[in-house]
């Protein structure tokens, strides 16, 4: 019973059911009659009474027919409308959080239609705009943008509609006349089987302001680095000229000298000035000033000295195999001074004019460490141990160096010639 009364009066199919129910009740009413006409003439005169009371009894059984349809209609009516504002009141309640959403996200929203027609906008876009709602409903995107006319308004809303992640860099003019950069991405979407496009903007004011901020803060910056290494070259240079001109004054004493040991002093202590000097050469003349290329110092370095130490009548071949590293100026400084130190001492004890002589210098990097490796093909040292007990200045700064800046090991051996092996850490320790 139930059942048939949800589906006489479901919401539903409201004219057929209706008409259903008239129909029945008709029925009802006309069979009812009929019997109740029957009875009433077995027992009462025709002629007197039956026209008034038939009539009587017509009135008031179509009046209640009426009232049963009416009352009917009333609660359909009403339930109707219960139906209708439950459902209102859930979309409303649904469409909360979007709403909540569109009115408080910081970038503008419009809604076209494909002929460039404002249909919505949220809070973002009347405050950037300066429009209220209702002004933005009888604006179209030309009124907004005045790079647009009505033709590329149009044409713009099908190129986003037929493009993916659509952006775009313009600029939109609020109601006060002002103009102001703004970045666009753009959407379609479908609705009812219509095509429309929704579109972010967001204003680029304040973040073309901070670009443009950090590019002048970027020149000023690159124009004061190239300042200073301006000023850092020159004095390199001034540190390498002043350097020269020590070597020139050795160089005059050392003319002057008679004693061969003050004029081998002399020498000594004028290519230990030009090994000093050499680094902030290579600084002055490369293009970083804080690091330098270790293999092409090295090189020059043993040019430098085999020009100062070695005759022309001796034949010398030098093997280098040097990794390509990178070290600071005081790490080569430190490197030079103790290559110096022992290629001299290979120059003068180990090399003949009348032999063939090699100098081997081996630089590697090993895992975290650098081994450095430096033979020569001369008759070797009866006792090495008097290498690590040696008075003399060039040992006590190879010692000096190695084990007190550079924190290295070194081990001195016999091998087919002298061979010093010189080993430590790749990572500099902070000045």
């Amino acid at each position: 019973m139930s059942s048939l009364k949800k589906y006489f009066f479901n919401n539903k199919n409201i004219p057929a059911k209706f008409s259903i129910f008239y129909l029945l009740t008709g029925i009802f009413g006309i069979i009812s009659l009929d019997k109740f006409i029957k009875i009433f003439f077995q027992y009462n005169n025709v002629s007197e009474q039956g026209p008034l009371t038939i009539g009587l009894l017509f009135f008031m059984l179509m009046g209640l027919l009426v009232f049963i349809i009416l009352n009917h209609m009333q609660k359909v009516i009403k339930r109707i409308d219960r139906s209708y504002n439950d459902l209102k009141e859930k979309d409303k309640q649904r469409l909360i959080p979007y709403e909540f959403a569109l009115n408080n996200s910081v970038d503008a929203i419009y809604w076209f239609t494909l002929d460039a027609r404002f249909i919505y906008v949220n809070e973002a876009a009347c405050e950037m705009l300066g429009y209220t709602q209702d002004e933005f409903l009888e604006m179209k995107l030309e009124d907004m943008d005045p790079q647009f006319t009505r033709k590329t308004a149009k044409e713009c809303m099908h190129s986003i509609r037929d493009t993916k992640d659509w952006r775009l860099e313009t600029t939109q003019k609020k109601k006060n006349n002002s103009i102001f950069p703004v970045e666009v991405s753009g959407h379609a979407f479908k609705h009812n089987g219509v095509d429309y496009i929704c579109a972010f903007g967001r204003d680029m004011t304040q973040r073309n302001n901070d670009r443009n901020r950090i590019t002048t803060i970027n020149h000023e910056l690159q124009k004061s680095l190239e300042e200073k290494n301006i000023l850092l070259k020159e004095i390199h240079h001034r540190v390498k000229n002043n350097m020269e001109i020590i070597s020139s004054l050795l160089s005059m004493q050392l003319r002057r000298a008679k004693d061969d040991e003050v004029r081998y002093i002399l020498k000594q202590s004028k290519s230990r000035i030009n090994t000093m000097a050499l680094v902030h050469e290579f600084l002055y003349l490369g293009e970083n000033l804080a690091y330098i290329n270790v293999h092409e110092y090295i090189k020059k370095l043993i040019d430098d000295i085999k020009e100062l130490y070695i005759s022309q009548n001796t034949r010398l071949e030098v093997e280098l195999h040097i990794d390509e590293l990178i070290f600071t100026t005081n790490r080569c400084i430190q490197i030079g001074m103790v290559l110096h130190e022992l290629c001299v001492n290979s120059l003068k004890y180990a090399f003949k004019e009348d032999r063939e002589n090699l100098l081997c210098i081996h630089m590697r990097e090993k895992e975290d460490n650098i081994h450095i490796k430096i033979r020569d093909n001369g008759e070797g040292l009866e006792n090495i141990k008097d290498l690590y007990k040696s008075e003399s200045i060039g040992m006590q700064l190879i010692h000096s160096i190695v084990e007190d800046q550079l924190d290295a090991t070194i081990e001195f051996k016999n091998n087919n010639g002298l061979e010093c092996n010189i080993i430590f850490s790749k990572e500099e320790e902070e000045q």
